[in-house]
């Protein structure tokens, strides 16, 4: 069986953030009760952990992209978001997209090892 399209998008955004100097974890986002239906679905299908963490949404404006991250307490928070979405623009002008809306949350920031 092949991905869908948004799925495989999904996966390639999720790796391109990943690859992005001062980001140290991607988190699921979304509410609380989200994530506890996706990780049961993850469980009955015996899948755990294989959606991407990056929430894509393909729109007639453009894709919708939400990341939740982690990054490094010794760089700029700042700095890290702006690598991370220019790293998404990049990747989805590949693909001959422009994004209606990037939303990047910091949602825990590593110490300094």
């Amino acid at each position: 069986m092949t991905e869908a399209p948004e799925h495989q998008l999904a996966t390639e955004i999720e790796g391109s953030i990943r690859a992005v100097p001062g980001v140290t974890a991607l988190f699921r986002t979304g509410s609380t009760v989200a994530k506890l239906v996706g990780a049961g679905a993850d469980l009955v299908r015996g899948s755990r952990g294989a959606d991407p963490l990056v929430r894509l949404e393909l729109t007639p404006e453009g894709p919708r992209v939400t990341a939740a991250l982690g990054v490094r307490a010794a760089v700029s928070s700042v700095e890290t978001l702006e690598r991370v979405h220019l790293a998404i623009e990049t990747l989805l002008a590949a693909h001959g997209l422009s994004a209606a809306e990037i939303h990047l949350t910091v949602v825990h920031v590593n110490g300094t090892q």
